[in-house]
């Protein structure tokens, strides 16, 4: 009965582990621009194809600077601010601020890794 019932609290456990509200913040650096052996990009095309995959996906980007776009995502409650820093042959998606996503200086709501890296894969495939 005693090892039914350690098994019982490791799997509980175990279970409880996976449940995590909010992983390690982490900035996504030089994401590598997709090139073809007919096509090289300019620094404005990547912009364009990085507007244009915030638009697709709901974001708010504003280009601050040359080689530089503010990127907002609000879901519901939550709100999401990047820096995305950019040139032609690579961009950064790089945490800015949000609200209402648990951020206490190391971690954040789960979903920040997502939402990001369903950016890159959108802006990957406008590059192409």
């Amino acid at each position: 009965m005693k090892k039914y019932s350690i098994l019982l609290t490791a799997a509980a456990l175990t279970v409880l582990a996976g449940c995590s509200t909010s992983v390690a913040v982490r900035d996504f650096e030089q994401n590598p621009i997709p090139q073809t052996s007919t096509i090289t990009n300019s620094e404005a095309d990547v912009a364009k194809g990085i507007l244009k995959a915030c638009i697709q996906l709901g974001w708010k980007c504003t280009p601050m600077s040359e080689g530089k776009i503010k990127g907002v995502l609000d879901i519901r409650t939550h709100q999401l601010t990047v820096d995305i820093t950019y040139d032609k042959t690579a961009y950064s998606i790089n945490y800015k601020n949000s609200i209402n996503l648990n951020y206490n200086g190391k971690k954040i709501h789960r979903q920040y890794v997502n939402w990001v890296s369903n950016l890159i894969r959108h802006i990957d495939a406008e590059m192409i």
